[in-house]
């Protein structure tokens, strides 16, 4: 067999392999090319496997980073959808939560924008968006609407509540959502009614300035929940059609729907009537709900009619609530409500029991002329006190004369 001395290789080959050749000076040429090959690939594979393991440790560091830092939402952006295209386009801005001021401030819209769509009949949807100028129906061409049979009832009050034939349509929906209008919203015409054919939503927007759409016809649902009005918020003689919420909404200085008239259910629970609210002459057709409602100021509901059931449950009265000549024709519930200051139901008449002795009155309650089913007053706290007191004077007078009858006959 050939022999031949084999130098060190470290230069050509690792580490491991030199030194195991130094330690091996006369090897064989076959056992030379098999230890050589098989070093090598082990150092290979070695080498191959920290590269695939290097790799999936850093795609995986990767991944764990992106979605920390970049979480899936945020790859909608601001502004979710734009204005629609076309001839029926409408005005369409959907600001996501995410959105900072500035970005708002940047696609914040004007009033007149607003107003333009309405006047051309499309929709407006806005989110998040806020709404720079007033906003004024009285741009709206006003129109002489054709006579149309009506009922009785409607011909009875229509000179009063509907402002004559003159109308201005909104023909479209309008909705204003989770958006801060810095303006006023305005409907001045005491000649004319504004009747909005699509559905009303402000649900969470924010009303910087006053809001007047009194003699307003809303044929479809009109959604205030989780609104705040600065300033006053008035329908006055309004016509609602359908279902009107105001769930925690927050209303201001005034509110005021004298003589208005809700065909569908009406829901204010927990609202704030910060300052006067006004509900006079306000005929519910459907089921009310004031339930948690908070009166900060006087409160007026004289002359209202409940045709269905309205519940008064745990609301609470700051100051003077009047309830004259109203007329509770279905169930009334007042179980809870605290009456912080006076409470007035004269000539008031309460068609089914009321339950006015669970409510709590820090004042005697007027029922002066009241007509109700039940002959006794309500026993609130005021009057059951008294009734205490009464009683309790009764026993002592009647135990000090005994004590001196007992006295004399010693």
């Amino acid at each position: 067999m050939d022999r031949f001395y084999a130098p060190p290789l470290k230069s050509s080959i690792p580490a491991a392999v030199s030194q195991y050749l130094q330690n091996s000076t006369l090897l064989s040429l076959p056992a030379i090319w098999i230890e050589l090959s098989f070093t090598i690939a082990c150092v290979t594979r070695y080498a191959d496997l920290r590269k695939q393991l290097w790799a999936r440790w850093h795609m995986a560091l990767v991944l764990i980073i992106t979605i920390v830092i970049c979480p899936p939402e945020a790859d909608a952006g601001c502004v979710a959808k734009g204005p629609a295209t076309g001839i029926e386009a409408g005005l369409v801005i959907h600001l996501s939560s995410s959105c900072t001021p500035a970005e708002r401030e940047a696609h914040a819209v004007r009033g007149e924008a607003v107003m333009d769509a309405i006047v051309r009949g499309h929709p407006v949807d806005l989110i998040g968006v806020i709404v720079r100028g007033d906003l004024v129906f009285d741009r709206l061409a006003a129109q002489t609407t054709s006579r149309s049979p009506v009922p009785a009832s409607e011909k009875a009050n229509r000179a009063d509540r509907a402002g004559g034939d003159r109308q201005r349509i909104v023909r479209a929906a309008l909705s204003l959502k989770d958006s801060v209008v810095s303006g006023a919203v305005r409907h001045r015409s005491a000649d004319s009614t504004l009747r909005f054919e699509g559905a009303v939503n402000f649900y969470g927007s924010h009303f910087k300035e006053g809001v007047d759409l009194s003699r307003s016809v809303f044929q479809e649902p009109v959604e205030l929940s989780a609104a705040t009005f600065d300033k006053e918020a008035y329908f006055v003689q309004g016509q609602f059609a359908g279902q009107m919420d105001c769930q925690d909404t927050k209303f201001g200085s005034s509110t005021r729907f004298h003589r208005s008239v809700f065909r569908g259910s009406v829901n204010c629970t927990g609202a704030l009537f910060d300052g006067m609210a006004e509900f006079l002459e306000v005929a519910f057709e459907q089921p009310a709900t004031f339930e948690r409602s908070r009166f900060g100021l006087g409160t007026g509901f004289s002359g209202s009619r409940f045709k269905s059931r309205v519940s008064f449950s745990d609301a609470i009265f700051s100051r003077e609530t009047f309830f004259g000549f109203a007329a509770f024709e279905g169930e009334s519930v007042f179980a809870g409500a605290q009456f912080l200051g006076s409470a007035d139901f004269s000539h008031a008449e309460f068609k089914q029991q009321d339950d006015l002795a669970k409510a709590r009155f820090d004042q005697a309650p007027i029922f002066t002329q009241t007509k109700r089913l039940e002959s006794a007053p309500p026993a609130g706290i005021f009057q059951a006190w008294n009734g205490q007191y009464a009683l309790t004077l009764v026993f002592l007078v009647v135990a000090a004369l005994l004590v001196a009858y007992a006295v004399r006959l010693k």
